[in-house]
């Protein structure tokens, strides 16, 4: 995005240095002795900001398909979460906010699960390098498609997952087309999703739903075509800021492309509890995963109040019978 900058030009300060005002120029008033009068309108110049963020954005692409990727993101105060959710989506039809989970009279079923087919004996556990998290993770190459399963083990505040994807040095990232609850945790809560659903009705009686989730893969370069922007929301205030440093740019970049988190395409309003064990399917093709292309995945969990995630950056290794085997990487990995 190229953006231009509007900027005041004013004096440095108040004294023998500061230009006059023209007398009569701008009506005054005394009031207890003090001098009020309107401030003078200083002319502006615009400062365009594409020759920096061509160069913040080529730093950035550097990073890509490093142990960055899993870096924590901050999702917001717990405290309120829900009703901010739900705030955002005010605008919206109320098929948009309630998930297909909710039967009638208000009554909760129980979420649709499936089947793991990856068994347990074929899946490693890897611990987080802070101690606060444990997963358990392996995978099946097909013809057509990549199948991820994954555990959380340990996580505070029972956390689940908020991303999976796979992303290529070249700064390509492969997004899941599809994601699979496989178990949840002992407690959950469907409460309200902001899944898009829509509910079609005949004489009162519910006759079609459907539900659309973000089910598609993003490739190419890390630059203004991929929505690369200097600016970034703020959490919580819904505030823009500036952004000059690579590292912080190639995370908000990341952030705004996961877009629907995976706990609530799967129906869940809060990234805590619900689904506990999922599956990623990825449709891609064994000549796909060239090398150098990693596996990321973030589960959340609840730090001093806030919701925040963990990422595990993981090297992929083709094994037999079409098996894949995680590694945890490095993070001092160039």
């Amino acid at each position: 995005m190229v953006g231009l900058l509007a900027v005041a030009v004013g004096p440095a300060g108040h004294g023998a240095d500061a230009p006059a005002s023209p007398a009569g120029a701008f009506p005054a008033s005394d009031k207890g002795g003090f001098q009020y009068s309107e401030p003078p309108t200083w002319p502006e110049i615009e400062l365009d900001l594409e020759p920096i963020e061509r160069e913040v954005a080529e730093q950035a692409s550097t990073r890509c398909g490093t142990p960055l990727a899993a870096a924590p993101l901050d999702l917001g105060d717990a405290d309120g979460f829900m009703q901010k959710m739900v705030g955002k989506a005010a605008g919206a039809a109320i098929g948009s906010l309630v998930g297909g989970f909710l039967g009638g009279g208000g009554r909760k079923e129980e979420p649709e699960l499936y089947k793991d087919p990856i068994r347990r004996r074929d899946k490693a556990r890897i611990d987080h390098p802070d101690g606060d998290a444990r997963l358990r993770i392996g995978g099946r190459m097909y013809e057509d498609g990549m199948l991820v399963s994954a555990r959380v083990d340990r996580a505070r505040g029972k956390g689940t997952f908020h991303t999976m994807f796979l992303e290529k040095p070249d700064c390509s990232r492969i997004w899941p087309e599809q994601y699979l609850g496989y178990g949840l945790w002992g407690s959950w809560s469907l409460s309200v999703s902001v899944t898009k659903t829509t509910s079609s009705y005949r004489n009162g009686e519910l006759v079609d739903r459907s539900v659309e989730r973000s089910n598609w893969s993003r490739s190419g370069e890390f630059d203004a075509s991929r929505g690369f922007s200097l600016w970034d929301e703020v959490a919580d205030d819904d505030q823009l800021k500036l952004i000059l440093d690579p590292d912080q740019a190639f995370l908000a970049n990341l952030r705004r492309e996961i877009g629907t988190p995976a706990w609530q395409e799967m129906g869940f309003g809060e990234p805590t509890q619900g689904i506990r064990d999922a599956g990623a399917l990825f449709r891609v093709t064994p000549a796909d995963i060239t090398p150098g292309t990693i596996a990321v995945v973030h589960i959340t969990h609840v730090d001093d109040g806030r919701y925040r995630t963990l990422g595990f950056p993981l090297t992929i290794q083709f094994e037999e019978e079409g098996r894949l085997a995680f590694t945890l990487m490095n993070p001092d990995a160039p």
